[in-house]
């Protein structure tokens, strides 16, 4: 029953922006001064634009798994790598060595550059734009939004509500002196994690949730300046969080996001999860997904029953 609700879903989805539900081949085009990204599109019509914005695992495989899906939708989709982690002697080759290697100063106003190198290419209107992103990649949706008026609609998976300390090989020796994320070549301010060098060391047994609240616990003042300001962003907000995410306390942050926008008097969707974890994307499907949290079967029932839900967000909220 699920899957023909998600399908009916997808084909209004497409209806509504004349696009082709399923059968039409997916159109894939890079995009200038933008490595590795990639615009996906069915036909050549305008549609709305959506922004892949992937995790901390970086690289191409959210844009590669969900371009097609989200074109086949009637959307533009734009597959956005910005980082492809680059551990030097300690991991493997980065797959691509032109984007940052590290998660340090990530340049959020390459978003307005994206929108504009984006405008006039076959099947985008940029009039309609839109992120999807989980994660790091929610982070970085939900400070691009407090930044630009022009984003009309925010999908944010396993969110935070606030900018957090880089990461990298050059870090190992300078822990709590890099953002993660940049904007008008100035670093933001951030949160610093506690046991960063340490959970590396400890590697899966790492506990990443208490790497992240001890460093909040041991700086309240830079939580507070770090906080995204999400309450500035004027558009349509959708949330998504497990109560028992073992990367961060993304329910918390949710709590959190909601109170600062309905202070202003603004709405926010917000989907909580008490059982689920970490990896909340998608249509359901039980995995077993490493450091997620909760359990595979609840992780897939709360993406079972959180994905018609985005379907139909994005189509109400970048419709015309």
């Amino acid at each position: 029953m699920l899957h023909r609700l998600t399908g009916l879903l997808t084909l209004i989805a497409a209806l509504l922006f004349g696009g082709a539900a399923t059968a039409q081949e997916v159109a894939q085009r890079p995009v200038a001064g933008f490595p590795h990204a990639v615009l996906y599109t069915v036909g050549d019509a305008p549609k709305p634009v959506v922004v892949i914005l992937h995790g901390a695992d970086g690289n191409d495989e959210a844009s590669t798994r969900f371009g097609p899906i989200l074109a086949r939708m009637g959307y533009a989709a734009v597959g956005l790598p910005y980082y492809s982690p680059n551990w030097g002697d300690y991991g493997p080759p980065p797959k691509f060595p032109d984007l940052p290697g590290s998660f340090i100063d990530i340049r959020v106003d390459q978003l307005a550059e994206l929108r504009e190198a984006l405008r006039g290419m076959p099947g985008a209107d940029v009039e309609r734009f839109g992120l999807f992103g989980a994660s790091k990649g929610a982070e970085f949706a939900l400070i691009a939004g407090s930044r630009y008026p022009w984003i009309d609609s925010i999908v944010a998976y396993a969110p935070t509500d606030v900018v957090w300390e880089g990461w990298g090989l050059e870090m190992v020796e300078a822990e709590g002196t890099r953002s993660s994320f940049s904007f008008g070549g100035q670093p933001l301010p951030f949160v610093p994690y506690r046991g960063f060098v340490e959970g590396l060391l400890a590697g899966p047994a790492a506990d990443l949730r208490a790497i992240h609240e001890n460093g909040r616990a041991d700086h309240p003042e830079k939580a507070v300046a770090a906080r995204i300001p999400i309450e500035t962003y004027p558009g349509s907000l959708l949330l998504i969080a497990g109560g028992r995410d073992a990367q961060w306390n993304a329910a918390g942050a949710v709590t959190e996001i909601v109170a600062h926008r309905s202070a202003v008097g603004l709405e926010t969707e917000a989907l909580v999860y008490p059982e689920a974890g970490h990896d909340l994307v998608g249509d359901g499907g039980v995995r077993q997904v490493e450091r997620s949290g909760g359990s595979p079967e609840a992780d897939a029932a709360a993406r079972a029953d959180a994905w018609p839900k985005v379907v139909t967000f994005l189509a109400r909220t970048l419709a015309d």
